[in-house]
């Protein structure tokens, strides 16, 4: 690194810590001064497996930083398989979790990064493994050497959470003993500026299993006589061990700043190196080589020693290695700093060493500091040692809770963490940048999303959600919604909320609505209404809004002729151009305009149809945006198709709530039919008195009727005077083929990507019946349909339910009438086609341009126990003793080769999967196999059947009835009898 390098910033932080459930709760327990460890019963200790010798020595110290349910784990959810996740290092599964919702806070979870993530992680000794699983032979033989190491090794840690989370930068396991984590961060850093990497996680974990066990008590050693650590006081005896682990997210400044992420602070500079020889043992530490490493960082910041305010220490409260940390800030910063001096501290007396997670939880609650202003305690720190040279380095212990030294500039802080063995390693912090003022208005209403696994998942996270606006009452709605859209992976089931503020999004958050399960793959339709939907002023609200939605309409506008421009301008945006909105030489561009300029915004928000479907005038709108006519040319079409529509003799149009064949047997010779729309619903257009005395035919047959508002008698032999002027307007319009299927009125058919649609059937639309019914039922053919009406007005989304049964999602994105605002209606729309499966591009719906990602619930992990006690007997035990207690089994009726082989399979999936549900149409990948354990279960079916099945058979049917036939096809002559 050199001075002046772009800063790093900290965008995301997780971590697991002894004694609290949150970052927020470690922060209170910091600043309040709390040690959060652990003092164990005799019981306790003794179903820990300590012997009553050594429990009972008076040089025993029973005393550990514990973690709540460190033998529960999410397996499905990083899709380990039982079994394999039972047999994995629990700092490997820690790492896994933290990684996750370290990426969540940051708002990047995987599969949505912003490039490269990179991955620096290193873990303690594995205790586990030495502890609980080599006592097991059962599990080696059952599952193989292999797995075992995967689980296991360090070497596998960085590169598991690659894997598990889909991660392609660098991925590289970090092991420098307890300056583990920090130096992660040193490197973390350096893959960034080098362009490895473009978002990187860096920490470690620690857990010492069974974890209710102390340390016994040795005179000059590293462990406190008495269980507590004492950085820095003149009481210090040694340090106390805990487990623990903590992962932060780190990227490139300006990237940061661009993409609005949560920052908590800078990274300046840092720097690793080693003591080298030149101490007196392996396991001391080194003035000159802290000193050093220090400097080098300070250097590589470019700042002065004096800029440095507050220094959380290695401190491990050893008498030794507080005085030559002490002594080495003293060398690389000199009595400068603050007035009042610099505040020194350490978060082991709080927390415990931990080890490979030690140096990334120091920076953490340094991080904590910066964002709050405040320095904690050190705790246990009554007196300072008189031996340490505190004044050389301008330094003081702060026993209580002080605020941050003011200074004229940005509060800045370093982190230490040195390893036994030497490897140095000093971070230099600077507070967050202040985010930026808003450029305007934030939104009155926007739309929150949920997602889960499962549907107790998405009320789990309802409710996290709930309890951390209300504990946190500064984050503005809008950024909160932008955060659960573009900072969350969307899973398979969902809520979505339209909410107006924060106390409307709260009150729905406590709701009891049920999630809904999406299908795999949704068929998203546009429909477009016809004239009748419109009313005066139906785009005011949304031309106001959506930036897309204005220029496109304005850019239609500037096409059409100056007066017929003002017409359609005041149709659109004033809600007292009632005369002007039922013209239908101007209400036709206008609802086709608005049409366009809101499909436009939606393709640009990354809703891509896969069908579209127009009924009458809303065809125009369905061609334009499939690539079969331009905007202007369909514009000049309409506005003529209006103009020729007025010259016709005045006419009436009903709708007869009957079908078609009822209704056509009562027509008069002078009204037709206009629109088949659905079962039971036919609209008829006509004469006046043609109109009124169907009417009067219907009610005398039992139907009902109601009035169509028309004053021209659309789609009738009215109409059949201007047909040839219309079909010399549309011959001279050239016509595309299309790129998007659109369901045609015209014929009830669909006309597929690249057909064109000859000018005569322009002609044929005008006057022609509209066979919506027809055309609808061949769309809901689809493969779950999805049909969003994109217009004004509900009477598509009427028409889709009906001839759906009411199973189709379908929803309306603009609202019926003037005076209703148009953004809820639009954002229930999207909320409506993401719970059913349409996936937007939310990165480019964006409603309040100054949204900010702001740090959320994360996933509410739903775990389950996966652990080997200590104490669990092998399988071949326990198997001999229920043997023995049971009589013998009566002799069974010989099984078939099938019945045999397919046994053999499903007790192999049982074993290695660890699956209990195991059926014939049971896939493997589904339960969580990969590679490894169709290399083991393919081996036993070997051994135990005879027969050999290739691995690539698994991969073309991976079902346990695939794999039968597959051995069956495969066994020996003459023993598939």
């Amino acid at each position: 690194m050199s001075a002046g390098r772009e800063p790093v910033a900290v965008v995301g932080v997780a971590g697991r810590f002894p004694g609290v459930a949150s970052l927020d709760e470690l922060w209170d327990a910091l600043v309040e001064g709390r040690e959060l460890l652990t003092r164990f019963t005799p019981e306790q200790l003794a179903a820990a497996g300590v012997p009553e010798p050594e429990r009972d020595d008076e040089d025993y110290v029973p005393v550990r930083g514990v973690l709540d349910g460190i033998e529960d784990f999410d397996a499905a959810f990083f899709g380990l398989p039982p079994r394999e996740a039972m047999i994995t290092d629990p700092q490997h599964r820690l790492l896994l979790e933290c990684a996750w919702e370290a990426l969540e806070y940051a708002g990047h979870p995987p599969g949505r990064e912003p490039g490269r993530i990179g991955v620096f992680v290193g873990t303690g000794v594995n205790t586990y493994l030495t502890n609980h699983l080599l006592g097991r032979p059962d599990l080696l033989a059952e599952l193989g050497a292999l797995p075992m190491i995967i689980g296991n090794e360090k070497d596998h840690a960085a590169t598991r959470i690659a894997y598990r989370l889909g991660l392609r930068g660098a991925a590289i396991g970090v092991q420098t003993a307890c300056s583990t984590s920090l130096v992660a961060v040193h490197l973390a850093c350096e893959s960034l500026h080098s362009g490895d990497t473009d978002l990187v996680l860096a920490g470690g974990a620690t857990v010492s299993t069974p974890q209710q066990r102390g340390y016994r008590y040795e005179p000059n050693g590293i462990g406190a006589p008495d269980g507590h650590c004492r950085a820095f006081s003149r009481d210090a005896a040694g340090t106390v061990a805990g487990n623990g682990a903590g992962i932060v997210v780190l990227r490139r400044l300006a990237d940061a700043l661009a993409d609005g992420d949560p920052i908590l602070g800078l990274v300046l500079g840092s720097a690793v190196n080693n003591d080298g020889a030149a101490k007196v043992g392996y396991t001391a530490p080194a003035v000159a080589g802290q000193a050093e490493v220090i400097g080098m960082a300070l250097a590589r910041a470019g700042l002065d020693p004096a800029d440095v305010d507050v220094v959380e220490a290695h401190g491990t409260g050893t008498e030794m290695g507080d005085a030559i940390e002490v002594a080495g800030l003293g060398a690389a910063l000199g009595p400068g700093g603050p007035a009042g001096g610099r505040l020194l501290g350490s978060v082991k007396p709080n927390l415990g060493h931990l080890d490979a997670a030690a140096g990334i939880t120091g920076m953490i609650k340094m991080l904590l500091a910066l964002r709050h202003g405040v320095v904690p305690p050190t705790v246990h720190h009554d007196r300072p040692h008189p031996d340490i040279p505190f004044a050389d380095a301008g330094l003081r212990v702060n026993p209580t809770a002080e605020p941050w030294p003011a200074r004229g500039g940005p509060r800045r802080g370093g982190v230490s963490s040195f390893g036994i063995g030497g490897t140095n390693a000093h971070v230099v912090l600077q507070e967050a940048p202040p985010a930026p003022d808003p450029s305007g208005p934030a939104p009155d209403v926007d739309l929150v999303v949920l997602s889960g696994r499962t549907p107790q998942a998405v009320r789990a996270a309802a409710r996290r959600l709930a309890d951390h606006l209300t504990a946190a009452p500064g984050w503005a709605l809008a950024d909160v919604a932008h955060t659960s859209r573009v900072g969350r992976t969307a899973w398979p089931v969902r809520r979505a909320i339209v909410a107006t503020d924060r106390a409307d999004l709260l009150r729905q958050l406590g709701t009891d609505a049920e999630p809904v399960v999406v299908p795999r793959r949704a068929t998203l339709t546009f429909a477009f209404p016809g004239q009748g939907s419109q009313f005066p002023g139906m785009a005011a609200d949304l031309h106001a809004r959506l930036p897309g939605v204005r220029d496109r309409l304005d850019a239609g506008l500037d096409a059409l002729p100056a007066g017929t421009a003002d017409a359609v301008r005041a149709a659109l945006l004033d809600p007292y151009a009632a005369d002007r909105a039922a013209r239908p030489s101007i209400a036709q561009p206008a609802l086709f305009l608005v049409e366009y300029a809101l499909g436009a915004q939606l393709l640009d928000w990354g809703l891509r149809p896969q069908r579209m479907i127009g009924h009458s005038v809303g065809e125009y709108a369905a061609f334009c945006l499939a690539g079969g006519l331009r905007l202007t040319d369909a514009l000049a079409l309409l506005a003529e198709r209006g103009r020729l529509v007025e010259r016709t003799p005045p006419g009436r149009m009903a709708a007869v709530l009957a079908d078609r064949d009822r209704v056509a047997a009562l027509l008069p010779p002078d009204v037709q039919v206009a629109a088949d729309n659905a079962p039971g619903v036919t609209v008829v257009s006509g004469s006046p008195a043609g109109v009124r005395e169907l009417t009067d035919r219907c009610a005398a047959a039992g139907l009902r009727v109601r009035p169509v508002p028309a004053a021209h008698g659309f789609h009738s032999s009215l109409l059949d005077p201007v047909l040839d002027d219309f079909r010399a307007v549309v011959g001279a319009v050239p016509h595309h083929p299309v790129t998007t299927t659109v369901h045609c009125g015209l014929t009830g058919r669909s006309v597929v990507e690249g057909a064109t649609r000859p000018a005569e059937h322009w002609v044929r639309q005008l006057r022609e019946p509209v066979r919506f019914r027809e055309a609808a039922a061949e769309l809901l053919t689809t493969r779950h349909p999805v049909v969003l009406e994109v217009g004004p007005g509900r009477a598509l989304t009427a028409l889709v339910r009906a001839a759906g049964g009411g199973r189709v999602p379908v929803a309306p994105t603009m609202p019926a009438e003037p005076g209703t605002a148009a953004l809820p209606a639009l954002l229930r729309a999207l909320g409506t086609a993401w719970t059913a499966g349409v996936e937007p591009d939310w990165a480019a719906f964006r409603l309040d341009p100054d949204a900010r990602r702001v740090p959320l619930p994360t996933y509410p992990f739903e775990r389950v126990r996966h652990w080997v006690d200590l104490t669990e007997p092998a399988a071949g035990e326990e198997a001999a003793d229920t043997a023995a207690a049971e009589p013998p089994a009566e002799p069974a009726e010989p099984e078939t080769p099938a019945a045999t082989v397919e046994r053999e399979i499903i007790a192999a999936w049982r074993d290695l999967l660890g699956a209990t549900d195991v059926a014939p149409d049971s896939d493997f990948f589904a339960l969580g196999g990969e590679s490894l354990v169709a290399v083991r279960m393919l081996s036993r079916l070997r051994q135990r059947c005879g027969v050999r099945v290739p691995l690539r058979i698994l991969a073309q049917d991976p079902t346990v009835r695939g794999l039968t036939r597959a051995a069956l096809d495969r066994l020996p002559a003459g023993a598939n009898q």
